[in-house]
């Protein structure tokens, strides 16, 4: 992980917070976090009621990133919703141990994810590489200069 996140506890956001860092709409992210076409749901707390907020861990600011890097790349909302389901099922403790993913889908559209580029199966329709350790610097940079 970053510099800030190792000298410091782990940082919460609210949504808006979590839109900012990114540089994403509103919009996308709302539709992203109640079910269009795909939920990625806060891991601190799930608002309750009038008032309370959602808050996410830096981890799901992370997963939120990817998801829109694949959305510039051109990438269809339902595949990224099977991506970040892939990524969370692989990954359960997150992405801070993560360098680079290798993603590759067949003919049948199933999508696969290695840390490896040479564990992809042959006969991929689309390949894809994500630098994990890019996308968590330039997180990590937003979040300290958010937090300053």
């Amino acid at each position: 992980m970053g510099a800030y996140v190792q000298r410091h506890p782990m940082p919460t956001f609210e949504f808006r917070e979590m839109i900012s860092i990114l540089g994403m709409s509103a919009s996308r992210a709302k539709n992203w976090t109640v079910g269009r076409p795909f939920k990625l749901e806060p891991s601190i707390r799930t608002a309750s009621g009038q008032g309370s907020r959602n808050l996410y861990s830096l981890e799901d600011v992370y997963l939120m990133g990817v998801a829109n890097d694949l959305s510039h790349a051109g990438m269809a909302a339902g595949a990224i919703g099977e991506l970040v389901a892939a990524v969370k099922a692989k990954f359960p403790d997150g992405l801070a141990d993560v360098d680079t993913l290798h993603v590759a889908c067949g003919a049948n559209l199933i999508y696969r994810i290695e840390l490896r580029e040479n564990r992809l199966p042959k006969q991929s329709v689309i390949r894809l590489t994500i630098n994990i350790v890019k996308l968590r610097d330039q997180i990590d940079q937003r979040v300290r200069t958010m937090s300053r």
